[in-house]
């Protein structure tokens, strides 16, 4: 095969494969250029190795490789975060889930982020609350190793452990925050697209999806100092479920909190006195 020479023709190849945006991503990191030098330098030789590595990309998006993946990073709120196929790829829905939490996060609050996957959820929280107590965790060792990694290269205090839901935490938390899997184990979206992809153990919550949101609303009480809140992202079609979790397990001041399209993504509620 005969690699493209220049940047206007890497961009041309990888643009016939792949949409604008993702032939564009791989492109300008593979040739290590920004974006802006695709359009204004198109007449700039390529070296052969940088020319093998684009098109070595393009073929696995072109297989469904997530590009979060394939760079090994993705943007989360104002963090730049390393991405593993071990951990969930970070998405602006679970911004929702930081925006709901912070306001209930004081200075000095005792956080826990449960099922912490790249941590970007606990180290977006830790960039905004500096002097708050962050712990991370996750059933999965790899999820916890790429947190600390995360964590120690973006210069944020938080800690680290491996621990499924609850167990051997000690409870005396301020705030409980968590994407969980909620996903149904037989949900067809999940052979579809970046899921194909994705780690099962933080996508399906269950047979029916919520069975650890049941679990982890349940437990959560024993686990916040009174008044402490308990914020959770759950799937769009949930919400009244788990509200009746949360009304079920004595939570106040139960709330729902819309995503940017308007859909239901986050259930809060503060722990019972």
């Amino acid at each position: 095969m005969t690699l493209p020479a220049d940047i206007g023709a890497c961009v041309t190849s990888a643009r016939a494969r792949l949409p604008l945006l993702d032939a564009d991503l791989l492109a300008g990191e593979a040739l290590g250029v920004p974006r802006s030098d695709l359009f204004a330098f198109q007449e700039r030789p390529v070296p052969p190795a940088r020319a093998r590595r684009l098109a070595s990309w393009v073929k696995r998006r072109v297989a469904g490789e997530p590009v979060a993946y394939i760079l090994g990073r993705r943007g989360f709120w104002n963090l730049e975060l390393e991405t593993r196929p071990a951990a969930l790829i970070p998405r602006p829905d679970t911004e929702t889930l930081v925006a709901a939490a912070l306001p209930r996060i004081h200075a000095r609050s005792r956080v826990l982020d449960v099922g912490t996957g790249c941590g970007n959820v606990a180290l977006a929280i830790a960039a905004e609350r500096p002097q708050a107590q962050v712990l991370a965790t996750d059933v999965d060792p790899r999820c916890v190793a790429l947190c600390r990694r995360n964590a120690e290269r973006l210069g944020l205090g938080v800690e680290t452990r491996v621990a499924d839901c609850f167990d051997g935490l000690g409870g005396g938390f301020d705030a409980i925050v968590s994407n969980p899997p909620y996903v149904a184990a037989g949900d067809k979206h999940l052979a579809q697209g970046d899921l194909r992809f994705e780690p099962r153990l933080a996508l399906v919550g269950g047979c029916q999806g919520s069975e650890f949101i049941a679990r982890l609303v349940g437990e959560a009480p024993a686990q916040l100092r009174p008044g402490g809140w308990l914020c959770v992202e759950h799937g769009w079609d949930q919400h009244e479920a788990v509200a009746g979790l949360f009304h079920a397990a004595g939570f106040k001041q139960v709330e729902l909190v819309r995503d940017i399209a308007e859909r239901p993504r986050v259930t809060l509620g503060a722990a019972p006195a």
